[in-house]
Parts: C-alpha cells; sequence; structure tokens
C-alpha cells in the first residue's frame, strides 16, 4: 500500500501565536440562490510583539475584504476546492494525485490556509499595567499559543481566564459562499422537492466543516465566546420573492411552482435556532422583508460546535411534560427545554421528545445543571446523521420521529435523543485535551446516558444491554487499536466513532464495578459531577479534560491506583478470555478450580467481511495498526459457589498470571437441592408433615410452568432420566458462577454440567446469570430434554423478555429430523397458546394485540426462529411454510392500537428466508419424491402475499413505507436466488427523486448484484445518484452500498474457499493449481489479497472507471465526500503516476495573392505530420561508394533567395502573425559548395514557441 503518501512523514503543523478571545460572525441567507454572505470579526491576542502572520481556516469562501486594525494586508488564501481537481485530462488511474492534495484538509488538525501578514503599520505593543494591576482578561486556551500552565489542584477565583500581555487585534473579513458544498445544507429549495424548505450546518465531529461557513481557528481547542447574527427573510413567500425581481418569466413560473405547492403555509414565519442565547430578534432596516436573530454566548466554544437551522418550524415547549413537582425540586436550576419540527409533524414530535424533559431532569439532580440555560432540538430532512449535536442546539433527522402507534425503534430513538443531551455535558463543555482523550468524552457521556436508560427501562434491561455490548465488544475488539489510540482515527470511518462509543462506557461500567466493590456503592456519578465542577470553578484549563485528570479525580474517590487498568483497558487492546475449569475434592472439601487467559495465543485468520471490507482498506490506507495483544489481565475477580444448601459464598480472587490455579473452601453439610417431579413431591410432602428429611433443602423457582401430566403429554415435555437425577443429587454444589459482579469485559467458558447452568438459569436473580446459562444451554447439540428446558423458559412470563426470546432463538437447534422436530413443535405451540384463538382446531390467528411489549417481542420472534428450520436436506419443511403463510394471510390488525407494519415485515422476511431454501431443479433420479409442481404453486402464493403488501403500501402508505422497503429487498432475494424473474426497472422506478430517501435506498440496493458492476446502465444512474443527488444522506448510504458490491467482488463471495495443502504434502511450485489456491485464500483472508484480486477483475472495465471518475470530480460533493470516493478507486485500481497530454498537431497554411503585394494567409484542415526542414535548407547528399570527388568537383546550385517566414504560435488561431521583406535580386550564379561540417549535418529542430491560455476549470 506505498501508493498513497505516509501522513507520518509530513511535518508537524504550525501552532498559531496568538489566542482568539472573541469572534463575531454576522450570516445572510439567501434561500432563492441557496448561497451565504457573511462577515466576522475576529478579536485576537498576540503571544509576543513578534508575531507577523496570523493563520486561520477558510473553505469554499470567496474573500471579499479583510483588514486587520483597519489596515490591509497582504494575505495568501488558498481554497482546498480550488485545488480538489487535477489536469483535464486525468483518468481514475491518477486517484492518489488527488489524495495527496486533499489530504492535508481532511486530518484531524486541519492545516491553515488561510495566512494573514500582519502591515508594519499595525503595532503590537506590550500592555502597561497599571497601578490597580488590572489587565485584559481573555480566554485561555491551553496547548495554542498559549503559554500558561494548566491549572492544578487548587482552584483559582476565576475560571478560564489569563491576562493579555499585548495590544489585541481586531481581524476584519467580509465574504461569500456561493457554491455551498460543506458544513451547510439546503433543503426544499428546488420547486420539484415537494418539501419544506429550510437550511441546517451540518459540522458534528467533522474538522474543517466550521470554516466553510466563516474563517476562523477551526480546532476544537480554539474556544472562545461568540456574537453570531443572522439575516434571514421573515417569510418563505419573501424568501423567494427575491429571486422574482431578476429572473426571467420562466423562473418566475417556477418560483409559483413553489408556492402552490405550500399553500398553506408559505407565509409562515421563518424561525431562526442558533447556538447560545436569544438576545435581539429585529427587523432589518435596510430591507422590512428580512429580520436580524442575534445570539450570543458567555461559555468557551470551539467554531465547530456552533451550529444554526432556519426553516419554518412548528414548536413544541417540552417544559408542560414536567410534574410540578420536578419544577420545585429544581428551582433555577430547571431548565428550559424546546422542540422544533416542519408544518404536520406536531403529533410525531410530541410522542418522540416525550421523555426529554424527564432526562434532562435526570441529569440536573445526578451530574449537576447543564451547561447552558436553554436547550433546543430541531428535527430536520435529508440529515446525514441522526444527530448533529452543537452547543444547546441538537439537529436532528426526522427519521427519529415516531408516531404514536410505532413502538419497535423507540427505545433506539430515544437513547439517541438522550445522548444528545449527555453530550452537552462531555463533549460541548468538556473536550479532549488530547485525540488520546476522547475515550474519556465518549465514555462519560454514555455512561450518563445508560444511568438515565436505567431509570427509564429498569434495572433488569440495563443490565441485559450491558451484557449484550460486552460480548459485542469481545466480537469487535480483534485487532484494534487500543482506544487511547482510536482517539486519532475516529474521522478515519464510522466504524471508529461507534466501537468507542460502544466500549468506552463499558470500561467506565467495569471501573465503577471495582470501586463500588472496595467503597461499597457506585461512585462513578460523583466523579463525573466532580470533574463538571472542577470545570467550572477553573480547575481544568479551558475544559479540556486529560486522561491524567480523569484517573487522579477517580483515585480520590478509589483510594488506590488505576495504572494498571487503564494501561490493560485503555492504552491497551483486546479482552481477555477465559477458559476455566473446576472439580470437587471431598478429601479436602474443597473446590479446585484453574483459569487461562488464551486472548495471546494463535488465533486463526479472520475471513474479511464485506460490511467491513472499505473500513479495512481505510485503516490500511492510514496506517492503522492492531495493539499488540495482552497476555495477562489483572484484577479482582469474584467466584459465587452456589452451595447445597442454596446459599451463595463469594470467593475474590486477584488474577495476575496467565495461568491461575486455586481452592476455595466448602462450607455446607446439605446435599444438593432436589429438582426431579418426584423428588419435588417429595419434598413437599416432607415439608407438611415436618418429618424426615431435615438434611435435604428443595429450592426451586424459576421455569416451573407445564407440570401437569396433561401439560406434559400434549407438550411432548421430556424429563430428567432417573440416572441423571441421582447423578445430579450426587453433586455437592448448585452452580459455579464467575465474574459474579459483572467487574470484566471478557469472554468466559467454563466447564460444568449442563444441569449446573439449570440451576442457575432457574434460581439466580440475576439477569445477567441468566443470560449467561440460557447462551450455553442453547449450544447444546438437538435433544428433546434440553428442548423441554427451554420451552419452559420461554413460557415462564417471569422470565425477563430478553431472556425468553433468547431462548425461543435457542428452539431452532432442536427443530432436526434427528430430535423428531421438537423444536418446531414446541415453537407453534407457544405462538397457539400465546396467539390463536382457544379451542380451534385450525388455530386461527387471534387479532393483533401490541399492549404487552414482552409478548409482542415474543411474537416477531417467533415466525423468524421457525423459518430457520431446515430439514435433513437443507430446506423448509412444508410445514413451516404453510405456517408462514398463514400468519401473512390471515394477520388481523383491526382492533390494535398499534401499526403492526414491522411484524409484518418481519414475516416477509421469515417467509423469503424459508422459501429459498427450498429451491430446487427437476432431476432424473426415481427416488426424488419432491413435488415440484406443488412447490412451485407455493413459491407463486408467497411471492403473490409479498407483492401485496407492495401494492397495498401505494394506496395507503406504511410507516416509512416499510411495507414497499421490505417487499423490495425479498424480490431482491428471490431473483438472485433464481426462484423470482423480475426485471431491473421493477426496481429502478422506486429510485425517482420525488420517494422517499428510505425507499430510494431500498430500491437502488436490490439492484446490487452479482454482475452489478458489469451493467454499465445500471452503474450509470446509481453513480450519478450517489454523486449528485441533493440528499446527503442517500449519498452517504448508496456509498455504503457501492463499497459492499466492491467488496462482494473483492472477496470473491461467488469464488469456493480451497483448503490450502498440509505442509508435508508435496506441492509443484508454480503450479496454476496452486496459486489460485493461495489466490482465493488471500483475499477472503487479507486486505492486500483482495484488493489485488479485485483490480484484476476490474482492469478491462472502462465503463466502470469512467463513471467512478466522473462521481469522484462530481461538482456537488464536498471534500470528505470526494476523499471518501477515492478510497474506493485505491481499491479498484492501480494507481498510475502520469498524465494523458493532448497536443495540437500543427497544420498546413495556404496563401492567396490579392495583387498590390497583398497576400493572404490562412489555415488548412490539412494536418502536417511530419517534420519538415528549415526553409532554404536541402537534403543532404549521400557520398558514393565507389568515387568521391574532390571538393572542387562538388557544384551545389543556390536555390532562389526567399524572404525569412516568422511564425508565433499562441493558444489562439488570431494571433499568428506573418512578416514578409522586400522581394531581393535575382540570384548569382552557381559557386561550388564546400563540404558541410558535423554541426550541419545534424537534422534541423523544430522550434514552437507556446502561448498557453489559463488553466480550464473541471467539468
Amino acid at each position: 500500500m506505498s501508493a498513497l503518501p505516509d501522513v507520518s512523514v509530513y511535518p508537524p503543523l504550525l501552532e498559531p501565536s496568538f489566542t482568539v478571545a472573541h469572534q463575531k460572525v454576522d450570516l445572510e441567507i439567501d434561500f432563492a440562490t441557496q448561497s451565504l454572505r457573511g462577515k466576522t470579526e475576529i478579536e485576537i491576542y498576540p503571544d509576543s510583539t513578534e508575531l507577523r502572520h496570523i493563520r486561520l481556516n477558510a473553505r469554499q469562501l470567496k474573500l471579499k475584504r479583510l483588514n486587520i486594525n483597519g489596515k490591509t494586508p497582504q494575505l495568501k488564501y488558498t481554497d482546498p476546492y480550488s485545488e480538489a481537481h487535477v489536469q483535464s485530462q486525468a483518468t481514475v488511474r491518477q486517484h492518489h494525485l488527488l489524495w495527496q492534495k486533499l489530504e492535508p484538509h481532511l486530518r484531524s488538525h486541519p492545516e491553515a490556509n488561510l495566512v494573514i501578514s500582519v502591515p508594519r503599520t499595525v503595532r503590537i505593543e506590550e500592555v502597561r499595567q497599571p497601578s490597580y494591576g488590572g489587565q485584559i482578561p481573555i480566554p485561555s486556551r491551553p496547548g495554542i499559543g498559549n503559554s500558561t500552565p494548566e491549572i492544578g489542584e487548587q482552584a483559582q477565583t476565576t475560571a478560564d481566564t489569563t491576562f493579555a500581555k499585548f495590544t489585541p487585534l481586531k481581524i476584519y473579513i467580509e465574504y461569500v459562499v456561493k457554491d455551498v458544498k460543506d458544513a451547510l445544507h439546503f433543503v426544499g429549495c428546488n420547486p420539484s422537492s415537494g418539501q419544506y424548505p429550510h437550511v441546517y450546518t451540518e459540522n458534528w465531529m467533522r474538522p474543517g466543516s466550521a470554516c466553510a461557513l466563516f474563517p476562523c481557528v477551526d480546532d476544537l481547542q480554539a474556544r472562545c465566546t461568540w456574537d453570531i447574527s443572522i439575516k434571514v427573510p421573515t417569510t418563505l413567500a419573501t424568501a423567494f420573492a427575491q429571486r422574482q425581481n431578476s429572473t426571467t418569466a420562466a423562473q418566475n413560473q417556477s418560483n409559483d411552482t413553489v408556492k402552490s405547492a405550500n399553500t398553506a403555509n408559505f407565509n409562515k414565519e421563518l424561525v431562526v435556532l442558533c447556538s447560545g442565547e436569544e438576545t435581539d430578534d429585529i427587523q432589518d432596516k435596510l430591507d422590512p422583508t428580512k429580520r436580524v436573530v442575534s445570539f450570543s454566548t458567555t461559555s468557551l466554544l470551539a467554531a465547530r460546535q456552533i451550529g444554526f437551522a432556519v426553516g419554518p418550524f412548528e414548536h413544541l415547549n417540552l417544559a408542560e411534560f414536567r410534574d410540578s413537582q420536578e419544577d420545585d425540586q429544581l428551582g433555577q436550576n430547571a431548565m428550559d427545554i424546546h422542540a422544533y419540527c416542519l408544518p404536520g409533524r406536531m403529533e410525531e414530535l410530541r410522542n418522540t421528545c416525550l421523555p426529554m424533559a424527564r432526562a434532562i431532569d435526570f441529569m440536573t439532580k445526578k451530574y449537576g445543571s447543564c451547561p447552558f440555560s436553554t436547550y433546543n432540538m430541531c428535527f430536520v430532512d435529508d440529515a446525514t446523521n441522526d444527530t448533529n449535536v452543537t452547543a444547546s442546539l441538537t439537529i436532528c433527522s426526522n427519521r427519529l420521529l415516531l408516531p404514536e402507534g410505532i413502538i419497535d425503534p423507540s427505545e433506539s430513538g430515544t437513547r439517541e435523543l438522550v445522548h444528545a443531551i449527555a453530550w452537552q455535558y462531555a463533549g460541548i463543555n468538556i473536550v479532549p485535551k488530547e485525540d488520546s482523550d476522547w475515550w474519556v468524552i465518549f465514555g462519560i457521556s454514555g455512561f450518563m446516558t445508560d444511568t438515565f436508560m436505567r431509570d427509564l427501562c429498569g434495572v433488569n434491561e440495563y443490565r441485559y444491554r450491558m451484557k449484550l455490548q460486552s460480548a459485542k465488544v469481545c466480537e469487535l475488539d480483534y485487532e484494534r487499536p487500543s482506544l487511547a489510540e482510536t482517539g486519532s482515527y475516529i474521522h478515519v470511518d464510522p466504524f471508529e466513532m461507534g466501537f468507542m462509543a460502544l466500549k468506552a462506557p463499558l470500561v467506565l461500567f467495569i471501573l465503577d464495578r471495582r470501586i463500588a466493590k472496595i467503597t461499597g456503592t457506585t461512585k462513578m456519578p460523583n466523579i463525573i459531577s466532580r470533574i463538571f465542577i472542577r470545570s467550572t470553578t477553573g480547575e481544568i484549563s479551558n475544559g479540556a479534560l486529560s486522561t491524567d485528570m480523569f484517573q487522579k479525580t477517580c483515585e480520590k474517590f478509589y483510594h488506590a491506583k488505576i495504572d494498571d487498568f487503564l494501561n490493560q483497558w485503555v492504552r491497551g487492546g483486546g479482552c481477555p478470555k477465559f477458559h476455566v475449569a473446576q472439580r470437587f475434592n471431598k478429601k479436602k472439601l474443597v473446590v479446585e478450580m484453574s483459569i487461562k487467559q488464551m486472548q495471546a495465543e494463535q488465533q486463526a485468520l479472520r475471513p474479511l467481511q464485506k460490511d467491513s471490507f472499505i473500513r479495512d482498506v481505510k485503516e490500511d490506507l492510514g496506517h492503522i495498526y492492531a495493539a499488540p495483544p495482552q497476555p495477562v489481565f489483572t484484577g479482582p475477580m469474584t467466584i459465587r459457589i452456589h452451595e447445597a444448601d442454596g446459599t451463595p459464598y463469594e470467593h475474590i480472587v486477584d488474577l495476575k498470571e496467565a495461568y491461575t490455579r486455586f481452592e476455595i473452601p466448602y462450607n455446607t453439610k446439605y446435599k444438593r437441592l432436589k429438582r426431579g417431579k418426584k423428588q419435588r413431591e417429595k419434598g413437599t410432602n416432607a415439608q407438611i408433615d415436618g418429618a424426615d428429611g431435615a438434611d435435604e433443602v428443595l429450592l426451586y423457582s424459576l421455569g416451573d410452568v407445564l407440570q401437569s401430566e396433561e401439560e406434559i403429554a400434549e407438550w411432548k415435555i421430556t424429563e430428567w432420566s432417573k440416572e441423571e437425577e441421582d447423578k445430579m443429587n450426587q453433586e455437592s454444589y448448585e452452580w459455579i458462577r464467575l465474574d459474579a459482579d459483572f467487574e470484566w469485559i471478557a469472554d468466559i467458558r467454563i466447564v460444568m454440567p449442563g444441569y449446573m447452568f439449570l440451576s442457575q438459569l432457574q434460581q439466580d436473580r440475576d439477569i445477567v446469570a441468566q443470560l449467561e446459562s440460557v447462551q450455553h444451554i442453547c449450544r447444546y447439540e438437538a435433544n428433546p430434554l434440553i428442548s423441554s428446558i427451554i420451552l419452559r423458559t420461554v413460557m415462564d412470563r417471569r422470565y425477563f423478555h430478553g431472556i425468553r426470546t433468547t431462548a425461543a432463538k435457542g428452539l431452532v437447534k432442536h427443530a432436526t429430523e434427528s430430535a423428531d422436530f421438537i423444536g418446531l413443535h414446541h415453537l407453534k405451540k407457544i405462538f397457539e397458546e400465546y396467539f390463536c384463538l382457544p379451542g380451534s382446531s385450525s388455530k386461527m390467528t387471534r387479532p393483533n394485540n401490541f399492549s404487552d411489549l414482552p409478548t409482542y417481542l415474543l411474537q416477531c420472534i417467533i415466525p423468524e426462529t421457525i423459518a430457520k428450520i431446515r430439514d435433513s436436506k437443507g430446506m423448509a419443511p412444508q410445514e413451516v411454510m404453510d405456517f408462514l403463510l398463514d400468519k401473512m394471510r390471515f394477520n388481523d390488525n383491526s382492533v390494535n392500537p398499534y401499526s403492526d407494519c414491522y411484524y409484518v415485515a418481519t414475516l416477509m422476511r421469515a417467509i423469503t428466508d424459508a422459501l429459498i431454501s427450498r429451491k430446487r431443479e427437476p432431476t432424473d433420479d426415481p427416488n426424488d419424491d419432491f413435488d415440484y409442481v406443488a412447490n412451485q404453486r407455493l413459491a407463486q402464493n408467497c411471492m403473490s402475499e409479498l407483492d401485496r403488501y407492495r401494492r397495498m403500501d401505494e394506496w395507503n402508505s406504511s410507516f416509512q413505507n416499510i411495507y414497499s422497503r421490505t417487499a423490495l429487498e425479498c424480490q431482491r432475494r428471490l431473483v438472485a436466488a433464481g426462484m423470482a424473474d423480475l426485471s431491473v426497472m421493477h426496481f429502478l422506478q422506486y429510485t425517482r427523486p420525488q420517494n422517499l430517501s428510505l425507499l430510494r435506498l431500498a430500491a437502488f440496493e436490490s439492484v446490487i448484484d452479482d454482475k452489478f458492476l458489469r451493467k454499465p446502465e445500471v452503474l450509470s444512474w446509481f453513480l450519478y445518484t450517489m454523486s449528485m443527488d441533493h440528499s446527503p444522506w442517500l449519498r452517504a448510504q448508496l456509498r455504503r452500498s457501492f463499497g459492499i458490491a466492491l467488496a462482494s467482488a473483492a472477496i470473491g463471495e461467488d469464488v469456493a474457499p480451497e483448503t490450502m495443502p498440509a505442509q508435508d504434502e508435496l506441492v509443484v511450485e508454480g503450479g496454476p493449481s496452486a496459486q489460485e489456491q493461495r489466490a482465493n485464500a488471500a483475499r477472503k483472508e487479507t486486505v492486500e489479497g483482495a484488493i489485488a484480486a479485485l483490480r484484476e477483475e476490474l482492469q478491462d472495465n472502462d465503463a466502470l472507471a469512467h463513471l467512478i471518475w466522473n462521481a469522484v470530480t462530481s461538482p456537488r460533493l464536498g471534500l470528505l465526500e470526494t476523499h471518501e470516493l477515492l478510497v474506493f478507486a485505491h481499491a479498484m485500481y492501480e494507481p498510475v503516476t502520469a498524465y494523458m497530454v493532448n497536443l495540437r498537431l500543427p497544420r498546413y497554411w495556404k496563401v492567396k495573392h490579392l495583387g498590390q503585394g497583398k497576400l493572404t494567409f490562412a489555415q488548412t484542415v490539412k494536418v502536417r505530420t511530419r517534420i519538415t526542414p528549415k526553409l532554404g535548407s536541402r537534403p543532404i547528399p549521400v557520398a558514393s561508394t565507389t568515387h568521391r570527388p574532390s571538393p572542387s568537383d562538388e557544384i551545389v546550385v543556390a536555390p532562389p533567395a526567399r524572404p525569412p517566414l516568422k511564425l508565433k504560435l499562441t493558444s489562439k488561431p488570431s494571433s499568428l502573425s506573418v512578416s514578409q521583406s522586400p522581394a531581393p535580386a535575382p540570384a548569382p550564379a552557381p559557386v561550388p559548395r564546400p563540404e558541410p561540417t558535423a554541426e550541419e549535418k545534424k537534422p534541423a529542430p523544430l522550434k514552437l514557441k507556446l502561448k498557453l491560455g489559463p488553466k480550464a476549470p473541471l467539468p
């Protein structure tokens, strides 16, 4: 991967030698032309009198005026967009040349590209200190030209301020932005869009994005106070009426179309939302059709933390949902919280934002008052991210808005909005001091979000989610850089930021668990609150939190060092893998245990995944390397042994080595708990009689359903055999559980009999213990007994819904022919019991009722699980198909207060999964009893049901067109499997710009197949939309889909995996089969091998090369989007450092004599392809081999003298000038010519003087 430059070779960026104290920004937004006009005044304080250059960031701006203290300076401004192109004849194979130009502007700390020279007439002098000691206070910015050290533990009286030592400078800049590509997005300004016109910023966590709106120091550490004024039209009518005064009649007609589309709201007043507090809203003095809204911030903010939105928004005061008791408790700390949406979506806004007032009140009471007095949420169209968090304002996507009847995505949407509130504390108010400190910011904001969701959804939901996240981290944290190192790469790919947001809160969670073990209670909320207080009092300078400061704060509450913890979980990578063995020693009455850490052992290479292939390419280009594996993770681990009397005994083991062996004493004298049916009856009678069996203890709670003889027979339940019960009774303890206090993010595998896991499942009240046990039980092979245990778990309503749905998924493993499809029987019985009419022989489905959420989740998971059942031939049984088809046909949602669109979508995917497995071609085998005709009829019925819901969505749209989207997805899979014959146009008709973006995306994804890269017509429309569509969200999603298509071709999904020969086998080196075998193995395991295979496959695809280069050079794309497409180009084509140069061949001239000594010269169309000798020269005669005459014998006749012809060639034909001297006298008689010299024998060179015009712009 040496084609692209190494980032590490660039010199370190120059730090500005000044401090920004205050910045004032005045913006004027023009909806009609989708442009921006602005002016800014930046007040800076030099750090010395030697300040000669001021370095700022600016992008896509056209500067109109600039001065420093009223003096016009010299400046150097290089707009990255003016350099974001290559020579016009360049092709996609010159992608690396464009990459080199963009790279300096896409770093986490972009280079300053606006360099202003301080005029010599501007004097910088030292500020004289008056007698009273007063100085000019300015905000402190450590690390950027500020020599003041970070304030220590001792709090100072003045927070976040230092004093200016030199006279301030004021930089005044006027500019315009006519071609908006970055940071600002206009929506609905096109008459055909059908959307309400509005505009908003998109600059969250994107370096270099703020400078696309106004010149600034675009660095997270450059924080100052702000004054922002935004001038906008008063209404949409006046916004587009401006264009009528300067456009043609045809344009006036299009404006009328815009008006007619939104007649009801076209006179609605435009609402302006911005970071900070609104200070003024006045009518413009010069234009009464415009108004100026002003905002001010007293908190120190970076440029990229400023955002705004303008549109015809409707307002909702979320404080109305706050209880009066909460108002009394909070008092002055009660924060104003508001939500805004586009017209017509108020009910969805009310339903979606209902918990937000509770969330902000919860954080105020637990972590301190919010840094801002007002918090606004604005929901807009086409937002790239679900939330774009800026100071006191979060710009949210309309995709998060949910009607009252939609319940499926409510939890995830609420979590996104709550996290945006938490980011105001950690992310806006508190920022990382260095890139390696980003994990603290993500950890604190994520921890705050999790604690509120625990308060909202309950402890079980909280712990269940934390356990699932822990397992996800163990899966993803494979050959990954550490959390500290990931902070430098969070802008490389969205996965990097998502991984940090996933792992960092978990690290704080397990740290809190370890602190709680020592202190007796959770301390992390106190630690976080203390950090916010220290930032307010100035102990954390500039609000920049470092890992060291976080560590010191934790150690004050922990009363112990956490260096080892941070070295392992923050500065180190990976997660531990424990293999635990246990054995009871009857002689010593101890439990012998051994714990072995296996994470450092050599693991087989994971195959490349198409969903992460482009991310792997980016990491390879960015030289992102995995952290070295840690052989040992140290720390305390709690081991809980539930002995025979049911009493848990905890033992804490301090792990210090890769292999730890220890003994745990045994405490009880009782026998093991009884759980057989006869033993339970015997235990019950013994308790009633109060007689024998005093040394036997019986304790059972969960999972004791379906116990009667009738139920056992009806449900086909299998009980423990006598031998198994005897073996169980001989055990001395119930079960052993490692990490009982959830202090590790680890993969723990313990060797323990299955009935001990069953005891843990039925008797341990901890949701994490139940999840661990049910997951282990579901790994067992098909067995009627295990299926019966899982069945009772699903049927017991006392279990948490996550445990029941996990158990239901496990039944698919027991729905095999070897187990007589007992799992299928149990799944159908569960569905019939809960969701079918009682007593009906045909088991008709009840009308839907989703009022009980756990039952609804179970209703969704059972069809999904049944669809995965296969017989010995790998096909879904006919019983499965009939079950799923009936559920689709007879689904009734007439009396349900909630929408069933997600449930129907689940049924559609389930029946597609099952149907694809039944694809079979007729054979000549006489023993083949498969009914192909019936199977074809079944397939037609299933596809008719899918198409019915698709057509239903055209008449009455479902939520976000989920019916149509799911139908297209299912039809695409059926076409790929060869079970449906649908043309490409069937899918492309949904890609029209007038459709919902989600539906368009589903349609585009439906045309991606194994031949997608070889279809120029489809590729042309796909890549055009990917590079030119107005929706940035759709462009981003299409890039993701295109990356998956490239990954499929690179990995070779249609190539069967080859088995590499053993080392001791004889292999012919260089043989074709061996080479293909190695190439196929390499393309599936290494990025280099996959890229090589992809380049070889696409090397002759000229159409794709032309289309992808057109997309790269699209005039609509910003720098970041162009960078994304260059990653594709790098993966597809080998870079070539060469240009194709076109030179204009010379042409013959013709002359016409007009008389009286006048000649007219004109250029012909005939091309000159050979170099001719100079005028007046002759070819050199060839010497004879037989006779060489003397010089005196050789006679040369001089040609008639001609006037010299002078040509001056430029890029314009009209620049040709010809001058001719008067005719000379007749030529004299011939004279002998001497032998030509060596210099004269050389061919005459062709001399051209080319004068090139200005470089042509890119198309």
